[in-house]
């Protein structure tokens, strides 16, 4: 079983710009296609681990990303994908 986080926003620049404060705070993240289950966004998404939810919090909190959608959790179990909109 694999669970993991990610950030969708309207916009790629703002998906970039997130990415890249993630990393500025050591935070392990990467830029992901947006699972089609989800169906939402601009087509990329920031994915990161649940125990980093804290950290990207805050930086969602200390930037206005006015193209931000929300934070959804992916648990991928026997092949099936189950994503459901994550609480902050």
């Amino acid at each position: 079983m694999e669970k993991y986080l990610f950030a969708a926003f309207r916009s790629r620049e703002h998906t970039v710009k997130f990415y890249e404060r993630l990393k500025s705070m050591r935070v392990p993240a990467s830029v992901i296609n947006t699972p089609k289950e989800a169906e939402v966004g601009c087509g990329l998404s920031v994915k990161f681990s649940e125990r980093y939810k804290s950290a990207a919090g805050t930086a969602l909190a200390r930037s206005n990303y006015s193209s931000f959608i929300g934070v959804f959790e992916v648990v991928q179990n026997n092949g099936r994908k189950y994503i459901t909109s994550a609480r902050f």
